[in-house]
């Protein structure tokens, strides 16, 4: 069933290609064309300089073109990157058509376009997909592993046209590897050009291996099994119930996918000593974009998730395509972190993360909204330490701790507020919250300066800060706050006790 929807989905778009029309742009209504029975091959020939040979104005696209494809000759599913950048103002747009049959290979169409107000010349075999065709294998893999676009005779840019064929593993192929297109073309302000392909595999290709096969760093034609997507070995946390997960919508875990899981969050280990790396990565092996995709880590303490990094994200919704992958490393330290400012887009750095187990969480899931593993990470519990600018002054059973934000004279204003011992306290709070850059106290300048000196006799301890850190314990205009931390209540006040 899936397959015939696949199918009728692909039939339908290729109806929708078969209606625009690739001629020279006259004809808004673009009038129904066979290509197959009007197209004359180009290859090499040279460009005719009158204006009425070159194709200018919008060039012919599907309503919704597609970028995957499920094979008829095998397991395999193609998802093609749906983004080839070119530069010198260059614009492509490709798109399959139809699929692999026992008839024919799968096909990719679309078109080249001078996006520049001026004539250009293209060096055509050096732009990714449309000129350099023959795509790197996947690792792991030899040299024979390869996968090429080869140029039909409808591709307005193609040299040579190779002869491919079906081989006995029922995956076509190409009969000889070699520079199918031309090397550079001259292209007229907005003129654009056809182009379509063919996929094959090399001339002793044995079979179809997954993978992605790269043209350059970004554009890719990723192949995976599509009788089995999901990932193929087994969860040291397999089994493993854990409690409903805070927000809107559910989470695809990786110890609970199996092989017919489409998108999944994968680690590189599930558990690893403080101080360590793990390395996380989220994969889409379905046929829609997944969005969006923001990281988040989360501890897991008696039944009961926290959020612990990071604190701040972009405003941007990160898509993932078809076929594509996002890598997230997380370098856990159970003191100072060493960072290596590679957090932005790189993963996550963290200082002050006790032993236990954690999650990360990525904004890209199928059917779910979000998909994420579990980890453990071993080592001793997280301390609560100061801040190196804090000093310290007792009176009797006060301690005043002072920071270098307060008396510096720059905005924002000095503040201060009080953290007492409470019957009852509130929301719940841990050690790797309290540690947190940016959480209860911008920086960790907020109860991380207090909470350590709020010991033995000592009833109240005041911090002078700024209002920002002021805020961040608190909230804004808030002027208490109740939590429980390590089983005691407490209570934060705006202000100094004795004002």
């Amino acid at each position: 069933m899936r397959r015939r929807a696949l199918l009728a989905s692909l039939a339908a778009g290729v109806t929708g290609l078969a209606g625009c029309s690739f001629g020279d742009g006259s004809d808004a209504t673009h009038t129904p064309v066979d290509p197959s029975a009007t197209d004359t091959p180009v290859h090499s020939q040279p460009q005719t300089d009158t204006q009425a040979d070159r194709r200018t104005g919008e060039p012919p696209r599907p309503e919704e073109p597609s970028h995957v494809v499920e094979l008829e000759t095998g397991p395999r599913t193609y998802a093609l990157s749906p983004y080839v950048r070119v530069d010198d103002g260059g614009r492509v747009a490709l798109w399959f058509d139809r699929t692999a049959t026992a008839e024919h290979p799968a096909r990719i169409r679309g078109w080249l376009r001078n996006g520049n107000d001026f004539e250009n010349t293209f060096r055509i075999q050096w732009l990714p997909v449309v000129g350099r065709v023959h795509a790197r294998q996947p690792r792991g893999y030899d040299h024979e592993a390869s996968l090429h676009l080869a140029p039909t005779e409808n591709n307005e840019l193609a040299a040579t046209v190779p002869t491919v064929v079906r081989d006995e593993t029922g995956y076509w192929r190409v009969e000889a590897v070699g520079p199918w297109m031309t090397e550079t073309y001259r292209m007229a302000p907005g003129e654009w050009v056809r182009l379509e392909y063919e996929v094959v595999g090399s001339p002793e290709m044995s079979g179809r291996p997954t993978g992605t096969y790269e043209f350059d760093d970004e554009a890719t034609l990723t192949v995976w099994d599509t009788a089995s997507p999901g990932p193929a070995a087994e969860s040291r946390f397999a089994g493993r119930s854990l409690p409903e997960f805070p927000g809107d919508g559910g989470v695809q875990w990786y110890h609970e996918a199996d092989a017919d899981t489409v998108a999944f969050v994968r680690p590189s280990t599930e558990r690893v000593e403080l101080d360590g790396l793990v390395e996380f990565e989220v994969i889409n092996h379905s046929h829609e974009r997944l969005q969006c995709g923001h990281w988040n880590l989360y501890k897991l303490v008696d039944g009961e998730w926290f959020h612990v990094g990071p604190w701040v994200h972009t405003s941007d919704c990160r898509l993932l395509s078809p076929g594509d992958r996002k890598q997230w490393p997380l370098r856990a330290f159970n003191g100072e972190a060493v960072h290596t400012g590679q957090d932005c887009h790189g993963g996550l750095t963290r200082g002050y993360l006790g032993g236990g187990e954690y999650a990360v969480v990525a904004g890209y899931g199928h059917p779910e909204p979000e998909s994420g593993a579990l980890v453990e990470l071993v080592g001793e519990p997280a301390t609560v330490v100061p801040t190196a600018d804090a000093t310290t002054e007792r009176d009797g059973s006060t301690v005043t701790v002072t920071t270098e934000r307060y008396g510096d004279d720059d905005h924002p204003p000095d503040a201060a507020f009080t953290l007492q011992y409470a019957d009852a306290g509130g929301e719940r709070v841990v050690a790797e919250q309290v540690m947190r850059p940016s959480q209860f106290g911008g920086d960790g300048r907020g109860l991380r300066n207090a909470l350590p000196f709020l010991t033995g006799d000592v009833e109240q301890v005041v911090v002078h800060t700024d209002a920002h850190v002021v805020d961040s314990v608190l909230g804004h205009d808030e002027q208490t706050r109740r939590f429980t931390f390590r089983g005691r209540g407490y209570v934060a006040s705006r202000g100094a006790s004795d004002e």
